[in-house]
């Protein structure tokens, strides 16, 4: 049997079997995507007609669509089953149905090669009955593989071998998902709801009947089981409707009707709520209205909750959980409500132990090894601590004895362990990826300030990150950038930099708060100050005499953008959300990024070339215009953010690693810094034609008329400011434009109304 997978095929175009054939093709499988016909409508037309959907309005969205649509071929089942032959792993994603599973995955055995690898993607049904009427060499290379929902964004991916399952299949698998997929495989036993949905379906269940059991309502109940309880800030009930409440009563009945031990039952007594609310057709998002409900009113958009006593819909208030509202330490505060007797206490006890008892007692039954528990409900469920990182770090022993004396006895594996280390992790070697923990690494301070950090990565490689909240950018965070510059070219030490901030984001450009206490305090002339350090700070990376890399993930916004456009190279995660926005605030990009971008579209356009400078500079404005951002790397490249050169990489924990690689390949190689150059400036053939479609998205009334002023700065940017069309200008001409129209739009009032409504909400204000 082969190692390597290079074409597999998705029998079912529902949203799932679509979003994963979608992921095999972006990571550069050839993909059948295979589904049976219906009607007068072929197989084959359904399954292209799902690819089209997820692209154009689904989850897949910007993403890749050039690589997807040309690597999934739609098939039909009746018709082109022999295209099963030459796949080396095929997954059904068929109904959660044990009937329907079992004769699709007989067709796929009928059909498939003789090594070919089959995997289910069932979310609960064991895969062992799945598969029984399978012969022993069938046996042998089938198993469970349950892709999350939205496949797109979800980490985990659970990986359910059966007890003839081979174990060189389940590692080609592993491999696959963890290196070209880009997610985190986890390997878990053929039991009832495997891992994440075992705990997590029961830790919802767990909230919806403390809720009821308290008396609170849906919204207080979501207050306190957010980021206070280290799980997704939007809280239980949010989620709840964001997933679908029909999944949650598919779920919920699986597990009552499931083999479990006798311990469990009591966790799992049906949610009354769940199925009143349901059984009136309010399904969450999908409908319109679950346990929440937006509708647009007079005023705007009004929210309003269900009452589950008075059977209707109430308006929206914030709540907010007042007996710890001085604690800003997050520890500190959940602590607090476990152990103190507060108001809430009662209820938080109850949604945070009880899920952690049940994840202790089910270790050995559900996973081979109990830490994976912790990663199936990060990567699965959105967690921010899974069961057992949690009671560490609120205290295992103490946790163990409040749980006692809830009448939860921890199983004795859990309690000997604690006994015996003080912790679940006292003696751990798999930590959380060094791109997430940066501020943890443990690397060697070469200079610092409050707000960033150079530090020796090792292997000639200095490391610059940001110690801001959101990695925003700050004067000092500039200043020691530009000294990080200077130090690592002059050091002979140093062969590289890598700029890599830690946390999901890259970053989310300038400090607000900063600037509009800047203008607030007439201290515009330290503001210009602060902008000119950043640019600097900017060319000088820019130009350094060694190779400068910056590993970029998630929101790369504003002045991280900018940062990322002066890289000599960037390895970004195939989620980057790249773009200039300062549109929303009222102002322009101020870092270099509109001179970079302007540079990248038109070198080399000379004068006679004007038609070809007009149109690359009228693409470059609308999106800036427009506060537009990439939906992943592949439109990040396209836009112009990412050059050809610079590396997309599936793994967001692999960023860093990969960084400080590129930077060591990148110096071995010979690095040879740009040589700073001139564009031809548009002038003001370049700037009426801008205007002319100013006025026309004016009078249109898709933007507003202080709108209309910040695109003019921009306009007077791009084509070159006072410079006549075909003159050679330089990147410091546009530099000081950039700077100029930055400090002109802080002076206007409207842009100080724009920050600050940012800053409070936000969201942009369309003044």
């Amino acid at each position: 049997m082969g190692n390597s997978i290079r074409k597999m095929a998705v029998i079912g175009a529902g949203t799932m079997g679509a979003a994963i054939a979608a992921c095999g093709a972006r990571a550069g499988l050839d993909v059948v995507l295979m589904v049976r016909g219906k009607g007068e409508e072929s197989g084959s037309a359904r399954a292209a007609k799902a690819i089209d959907t997820i692209l154009k309005k689904g989850e897949m969205k910007g993403s890749a669509e050039e690589r997807i649509r040309a690597q999934v071929v739609p098939a039909d089942m009746q018709n082109d089953a022999g295209l099963l032959r030459n796949c080396d792993l095929v997954i059904e994603a068929v109904a959660e149905d044990l009937g329907v599973k079992q004769k699709t995955i007989s067709f796929i055995f009928e059909n498939a090669g003789e090594e070919t690898v089959v995997g289910t993607n069932t979310s609960n049904i064991s895969i062992a009955a799945i598969g029984e009427a399978l012969n022993d060499q069938q046996q042998e290379r089938f198993l469970g593989i349950h892709f999350f929902n939205p496949v797109r964004y979800m980490d985990l991916v659970e990986l359910i071998p059966h007890e003839k399952t081979g174990a060189d299949v389940v590692e080609r698998i592993r491999r696959l998902v963890n290196d070209r997929f880009g997610k985190s495989p986890i390997l878990c036993k053929d039991a009832p709801g495997f891992i994440a949905n075992r705990i997590g379906s029961m830790a919802l269940t767990s909230v919806m009947n403390a809720t009821v059991d308290c008396g609170y309502g849906f919204a207080r109940a979501d207050a306190l089981t957010g980021d206070l309880i280290f799980r997704p800030k939007q809280g239980a009930f949010k989620l709840l409707d964001l997933v679908g409440l029909d999944i949650s009563v598919h779920t919920v009945d699986y597990m009552s009707s499931a083999e479990i031990p006798a311990y469990e039952k009591p966790f799992r007594n049906r949610p009354e709520v769940l199925y009143d609310i349901t059984a009136r057709g309010y399904l969450g998002n999908k409908t319109g209205g679950g346990f929440y409900r937006k509708v647009r009113g007079p005023k705007g958009t009004e929210r309003f909750v269900w009452d589950y006593v008075r059977q209707e819909y109430i308006p929206l208030e914030r709540e907010q959980i007042q007996s710890i509202a001085g604690i800003k330490d997050k520890r500190e505060r959940l602590r607090s409500m476990l152990f103190g007797e507060l108001p809430e206490s009662a209820f938080v006890r109850r949604v945070v132990l009880e899920p952690m008892w049940l994840a202790m007692m089910l270790a050995d039954e559900i996973s081979f090894d109990f830490r994976d528990i912790d990663e199936a409900m990060r990567g699965g469920y959105n967690w921010l601590k899974g069961p057992f990182e949690l009671c560490d770090l609120l205290g295992a022993a103490e946790v163990m004895e409040l749980m006692r004396n809830q009448g939860l006895n921890p199983p004795d594996w859990a309690a000997g362990k604690i006994a015996k280390d003080g912790a679940f992790y006292a003696a751990d070697t798999r930590k959380a990826s060094a791109y997430l923990q940066l501020q943890d690494a443990g690397k060697a301070v070469l200079m610092e300030n409050a707000d960033a950090v150079l530090c020796d990565a090792g292997d000639g490689v200095a490391l610059f990150s940001l110690r801001t909240k959101a990695n925003t950018y700050t004067i000092p965070a500039a200043q020691l950038m530009l000294a990080a510059a200077e130090e690592v070219e002059r050091s002979d030490a140093f062969r590289a930099l890598v700029v890599c901030n830690p946390g999901p984001n890259l970053g989310a450009g300038a400090n607000l708060y900063e600037v509009a206490a800047a203008i607030e305090g007439g201290q515009l002339d330290m503001l210009e100050q602060g902008v000119e350090v950043f640019q600097k700070a900017n060319l000088r990376l820019k130009y350094l005499k060694k190779p400068v890399v910056v590993a970029a993930r998630g929101q790369a916004l504003g002045g991280s953008a900018e940062l990322m456009l002066h890289a000599g190279c960037v390895v970004a995660h195939q989620e980057l959300y790249a773009g200039l926005v300062e549109m929303g605030v009222g102002l322009v990009p101020s870092g270099g990024g509109c001179a970079e971008l302007l540079f990248r579209a038109t070198q080399g356009l000379q004068y006679g070339q004007m038609a070809r400078i007009i149109a690359a500079i009228d693409e470059l404005v609308l999106p800036v215009a427009q506060a537009k951002y990439s939906m992943s790397a592949e439109e990040a490249m396209k836009n112009g953010y990412l050059r050809r050169g610079d590396l997309i990489v599936p793994k967001a924990d692999a960023l860093l690693e990969q960084a400080i690689a590129t930077a060591v390949r990148l110096s071995d190689g010979g690095w040879v810094a740009p040589v700073k150059g001139t564009v031809t400036a548009a002038g003001e053939s370049g700037y009426t034609h801008l205007m002319a479609t100013v006025n026309v998205m004016l009078n249109g009334r898709m933007m507003t008329p202080y709108d209309a002023v910040i695109v003019e700065k921009l306009a007077g940017i791009f084509s070159g400011g006072d410079a006549l069309a075909g003159e050679q200008i330089t990147e410091e001409d546009v530099l000081f434009l950039e700077r100029k129209a930055f400090m002109e739009l802080c002076r206007n009032e409207k842009t100080l109304e724009r920050i600050k409504g940012m800053v409070a909400t936000g969201k942009p204000v369309r003044n």
